[in-house]
C-alpha cells in the first residue's frame, strides 16, 4: 500500500505537467528584431513596442468594392492606390478606380412596364404612344481620390489562441473627382478604415468612404452623397 501511494505521488506531477502543456495557449508574440531588422529609427511605444512600421516606406495596393446607397444601379469598383506615410500617424495617398454598373431588379421591372400618356395640348397622337417609366440615375464611371490618412490607433489581437494580429485604425479626408454620366464632378470625401498586417510588407485593408458632389436631379441641382466600401491589399517597400 505504501509503495502504491509513493508511486502516485511521483506520477501525479508528471501527469499534471502533461495536462497543462496540452492546454497552454499557442499564440505568441513576434520577435521585434525579426520584423524591424537593424533599423535605428526611434521606437514608437505606449504600453508596447510597434512591430510594423510604415513611415517613409512607399505603399502600393489594389482595391475593389461597391457603392451601397444607389437606388437603381449596382456599382462595383476596382482600382489601385499609392501612398506614403511621413510618420507612423500621418500620410497621404492617391487612388484611381473604374466601375462596372448594372441595373437593379427594381429598375429592370420598371422598364418592363408600358403605359400610354394622357393627351397633351390637344395632341391626340400622344395617347397612341407607348412609353416606359425609367427612373433618373447618374451612374459613376471613374473615381480619383487624394486624401490625408491619420492613423492614431495601433494595437494587436489574439486570434483564437492561434496567432497575434496587428492592426491600425485610421481616418481619411480629402478631395477628388467623380466622373458620371453628367460629366466630371468635384467631390470631397471622408471616411475611415482598418489595416491588418500579415507580414513586414504585406497588409489587408477595409475602407468605408462617403463622397459628396453636386448633380442634377429632376431639373434641380442637389448634393449627392455616394457611400462605398473597399477591400484592398497593400505592399510596403523597404
Amino acid at each position: 500500500m505504501k509503495a502504491t501511494m509513493s508511486a502516485i505521488r511521483i506520477a501525479a506531477p508528471a501527469v499534471l505537467g502533461m495536462f497543462l502543456s496540452w492546454n497552454v495557449a499557442h499564440a505568441s508574440d513576434l520577435n521585434p528584431a525579426e520584423i524591424r531588422g537593424t533599423s535605428q529609427k526611434q521606437q514608437v511605444s505606449v504600453l508596447q513596442q510597434r512591430f510594423f512600421e510604415k513611415s517613409y516606406r512607399p505603399e502600393i495596393g489594389v482595391i475593389g468594392g461597391s457603392f451601397v446607397n444607389e437606388a437603381y444601379t449596382n456599382t462595383a469598383t476596382r482600382g489601385a492606390r499609392i501612398g506614403m506615410f511621413f510618420s507612423e500617424w500621418l500620410g497621404v495617398e492617391y487612388q484611381f478606380q473604374t466601375t462596372a454598373v448594372t441595373d437593379t431588379p427594381d429598375r429592370k421591372a420598371l422598364n418592363q412596364l408600358n403605359y400610354r400618356p394622357l393627351e397633351s395640348d390637344g395632341d391626340a397622337t400622344a395617347a397612341d404612344t407607348i412609353v416606359h417609366p425609367d427612373p433618373e440615375v447618374n451612374p459613376v464611371r471613374k473615381i480619383q481620390d487624394l486624401n490625408l490618412v491619420w492613423a492614431p490607433f495601433y494595437g494587436k489581437m489574439n486570434l483564437f489562441d492561434m496567432m497575434i494580429v496587428y492592426a491600425d485604425v485610421y481616418l481619411i479626408g480629402g478631395a477628388g473627382s467623380v466622373e458620371t454620366d453628367q460629366g466630371v464632378k468635384a467631390a470631397y470625401e471622408f471616411g475611415g478604415g482598418q489595416r491588418f498586417y500579415l507580414a513586414k510588407s504585406l497588409s489587408l485593408r477595409l475602407d468605408v468612404r462617403n463622397r459628396s458632389y453636386s448633380e442634377t436631379r429632376g431639373g434641380f441641382e442637389s448634393q449627392h452623397n455616394a457611400m462605398s466600401y473597399d477591400f484592398g491589399a497593400s505592399y510596403f517597400f523597404n
